[in-house]
């Protein structure tokens, strides 16, 4: 091949090469039903463990596996905790909008979480508020 080939090869190949290496494919959440379709990758991971420690749990606990058993699913809506997951976020955007005039920003001066009351269990315990009182 002449060098005119070769260099006109090159010259085609590299912004080629160059576009697709630095235009960065955008993470894209399947079936999201309470948090914003444009939610970043780290907002939405700041939320689940946030969850996870709350709750002490890991995301097998809301979250199902593939068919093949080898990773989660995290569009499958097959385990009944991800449903209640989602009441239950919903019922601390109500609590926290209604009463501690939060509007998602770090504004609020208090709020309510998951370990609000889970206190790090999957299922909250009423003993140790009702033996205080």
């Amino acid at each position: 091949m002449s060098k005119n080939i070769l260099k006109t090869i090159f010259l085609i190949l590299c912004p080629v090469a160059l576009f697709s290496y630095v235009i960065p494919q955008e993470d894209v959440f399947k079936n999201l039903k309470v948090f914003p379709k444009n939610i970043s990758s780290e907002a939405l991971h700041k939320y689940m463990d946030d969850f996870n420690e709350g709750l002490g749990v890991k995301c097998n606990y809301c979250h199902a596996k593939n068919e093949e058993g080898t990773q989660l699913d995290f569009a499958s809506d097959d385990k009944p905790e991800k449903e209640m997951g989602r009441i239950m976020i919903k019922l601390t955007m109500e609590i926290n909008q209604k009463y501690f005039n939060y509007r998602g920003d770090s504004t609020a001066e208090w709020t309510v979480t998951c370990n609000t009351c889970h206190r790090g269990n999957p299922i909250p315990s009423l003993q140790d508020t009702l033996i205080k009182k």
